[in-house]
């Protein structure tokens, strides 16, 4: 039989046995738990510390930008003050530079009625009374000129009969235009030969009157109004009562204008016309004017009347009439016709205005 005694030692042995196992469990599993406990604490730590970091930095960052908005601001304020003292100040230099600008127009419009009272001395009513002129030149010259040809004209009772403006197409190189004039003169369609008809017919339309050539043209102003119905030229008739039917006169005296960029159309039409009425007996029944333009070698118009002896002796010219005082030359050049005389500043000139 088993001893009581051993028995409760036994049982005994056995509850302290397994106190001592809870007791040592306990203790291991308390330290691991600990550990990490701590771990996690740490690391709570770093996290809250970084997100306090980051804070910081957001805050610092919003300080500095609102330092940086408020500097632009101040500087867009002066930049602003800058900019509306720079508008008053151009503002006022404007208004300055336009005050100046209009007494310098009133000046000049004051100069220019005192110059207009003094051309009208100089160029007294009746200077040019009893004449009749009808002017010539292509249609590429400066309209500003031969408005001022023609003011000085009708400025000193001159009869203004109207302008012939001679087209490019005056070259007799189409075809179909050499034909139709050469129907209408009866001749053979040769360029050559239907040049010298319509300048020889054109010369004795602009010199006599109807009577004096029928015979030879069927009709001295059915020339220049067949010619204008080919394009060939063009009748200006501005300030003029005329028609294109009355231009025909012996009394009239002719003006042609031209400058150094229509030189062929100077040389193939103008001067041969010129000759013609040279060759009928117009001796001293009118002028070449000479219009000056920018890089153009000067004279070209002129020189080429000048050189000929015959066109010399029978035509007056201008190789300027820009200034004031060119255009008095001309009004006093052309009231001495028929006297011829050659004027301007380039060597070929006889003196630089009449006498």
């Amino acid at each position: 039989m088993i001893n009581l005694r051993y028995h409760i030692v036994s049982v005994v042995a056995v509850f302290l046995a397994l106190g001592i196992g809870l007791a040592l469990g306990s203790t291991f599993v308390d330290s691991i738990l600990v550990n990490e406990l701590e771990d996690q604490v740490n690391e709570f730590k770093l996290d809250r510390d970084e997100a306090i970091r980051i804070k910081d930095q957001a805050v610092a960052d919003q300080n500095s930008s609102l330092e940086d908005n408020e500097v632009l601001r101040a500087e867009g304020v002066k930049q602003r003050q800058r900019h509306d003292e720079q508008l008053e100040d151009l503002r006022d230099s404007s208004i300055e530079e336009i005050d100046a600008i209009r007494n310098q127009s009133e000046m000049a419009k004051a100069t220019n009625n005192l110059l207009l009272n003094s051309i009208e001395n100089l160029m007294p009513r009746g200077h040019l009374e009893g004449t009749s002129w009808v002017m010539l030149a292509p249609t590429g010259v400066d309209r500003s000129a031969m408005s001022e040809i023609r003011e000085v004209l009708t400025r000193s009772d001159g009869e203004y009969l109207g302008t012939l403006w001679i087209r490019p197409a005056m070259n007799f190189e189409d075809p179909e235009t050499s034909s139709a004039l050469a129907e209408i003169y009866a001749i053979e369609s040769d360029a050559v030969a239907v040049s010298e008809a319509t300048i020889s017919r054109l010369a004795a339309s602009l010199l006599a009157n109807d009577e004096a050539t029928n015979q030879e043209t069927g009709s001295a102003n059915g020339v220049i109004a067949r010619l204008s119905d080919l394009g060939l030229i063009r009748f200006d008739r501005y300030q003029s009562a005329l028609t294109i039917e009355e231009l025909s006169n012996s009394a009239n005296r002719i003006i042609f204008v031209n400058d150094s960029g229509h030189t062929d159309l100077h040389q193939d039409f103008i001067v041969p016309l010129i000759q013609e009425i040279t060759d009928r007996g117009g001796n001293g029944v009118g002028a070449v004017i000479e219009l000056q333009i920018s890089d153009a070698t000067r004279g070209q118009v002129v020189d080429r009347i000048r050189d000929d002896s015959d066109l010399a002796k029978g035509w007056s010219t201008f190789d300027d009439i820009d200034s004031l005082e060119d255009r008095l030359g001309l009004l006093v050049g052309l009231g001495r016709l028929p006297v011829v005389g050659h004027y301007g500043e380039l060597p070929t000139a006889e003196e630089r205005f009449p006498r």
